[in-house]
C-alpha cells in the first residue's frame, strides 16, 4: 500500500478516537448537571413536604382557636339560660347551644384528619429527606469522579492531537485536502477500504478500471461519496481449497481370469 494512504488511514483513527473521546468529555458535565438538577427536584420536593407540614400546623392552631371560641360560646349560651323567662326563649338559647357543638364535633374531625395528614407527611418527609441526603452523597462521588476522568481525558486528547499531527506531516498536502474536505462532511471519514470491487464506506461499486488501478496502488477517490480508496490484499477473501478426488487404485482382475 502507498505510504501516504497507510499515514492517512492512521490520522483517521487517530480522528476518530479524538471524536469519540471528545463527545465521552461533553457528555461528563451533561451528565453530571443531569444529577444536579435531580437533586434540585428531591429539594424541591422536600422544600414541599415540609411546607405542607407547617401548613397543617397552622391549620390546626386555627382549629384550636375556632374550637375555644366555641366552647366559650356554649359556657357564655348556659350563663344566659339561668336568666330566660319562657320556652321559647330556652329552646332558642338550646339550640344554639346544640349548634355550637357540632361545630366543635366538626372542628375535632377536621383535627383529626389533620394529624393523620401530618403524621404521612412526617413519614413522607423523613423519607425523603434520607433519599436526599444519599444522592447528595452520590453527587459529590460522581462530581470528585468526573473531575478526575475528565483530567486524564484531557492529557489524553492532547496525546492524540499530537500524534494526529505528527502523522498528518507524513501525508502530502493535496491528500490532507480531500480528506480534510470529505471527512468534515456528514461522512465523517474521509478513507475507505475498497473490497470486491465496493466502496465499503457507501457500499457503491466501483468501475471495473478502476478497480484495476486501485488494486495496483494508485490512489483514486470514490465517483460516489468521495472518499479516498486504498486495497488490501490481506483482508480480501482467500479462496477456498478445492476438495482432493479421491485417488484411483488398480482395478481388480475379473474372477477366472489369469
Amino acid at each position: 500500500m502507498h505510504a501516504a494512504l497507510e499515514a492517512l488511514i492512521r490520522v483517521q483513527v487517530l480522528d476518530q478516537e479524538t471524536a469519540q473521546l471528545r463527545g465521552e468529555i461533553a457528555a461528563l458535565p451533561k451528565r453530571l448537571a443531569a444529577l444536579e438538577s435531580r437533586l434540585a427536584a428531591e429539594k424541591t420536593a422536600v422544600e414541599q413536604v415540609q411546607k405542607a407540614l407547617k401548613d397543617e400546623e397552622a391549620g390546626r392552631r386555627r382549629m384550636e382557636s375556632d374550637l375555644k371560641d366555641q366552647q366559650q360560646k356554649i359556657a357564655k349560651l348556659r350563663g344566659q339560660m339561668s336568666s330566660v323567662k319562657t320556652n321559647e326563649e330556652y329552646r332558642a338559647f338550646q339550640h344554639e347551644i346544640e349548634f355550637a357543638e357540632a361545630e366543635i364535633r366538626k372542628i375535632e374531625d377536621r383535627e383529626l384528619e389533620s394529624m393523620e395528614r401530618a403524621e404521612q407527611l412526617g413519614q413522607k418527609l423523613k423519607a425523603a429527606e434520607s433519599e436526599l441526603k444519599d444522592n447528595m452523597k452520590v453527587v459529590e462521588i460522581e462530581q470528585n469522579q468526573a473531575r478526575a476522568i475528565s483530567a486524564e481525558q484531557q492529557t489524553h486528547l492532547e496525546n492524540l492531537l499530537k500524534r494526529r499531527e505528527a502523522e498528518r506531516t507524513n501525508v502530502p498536502e493535496e491528500l490532507l485536502r480531500v480528506y480534510d474536505r470529505v471527512s468534515s462532511s456528514s461522512r465523517a471519514t474521509g478513507v475507505a477500504y475498497a473490497q470486491q470491487q465496493r466502496c465499503q464506506g457507501c457500499q457503491m461499486g466501483i468501475r471495473p478500471q478502476m478497480w484495476n488501478q486501485i488494486r495496483a496502488g494508485e490512489i483514486l477517490t470514490c465517483e460516489s461519496c468521495g472518499r479516498l480508496l486504498y486495497f488490501d490484499p490481506t483482508k480480501e477473501p482467500q479462496p477456498e481449497p478445492e476438495p482432493e478426488k479421491p485417488k484411483r487404485g488398480r482395478k481388480a482382475p475379473e474372477a477366472g481370469v489369469e
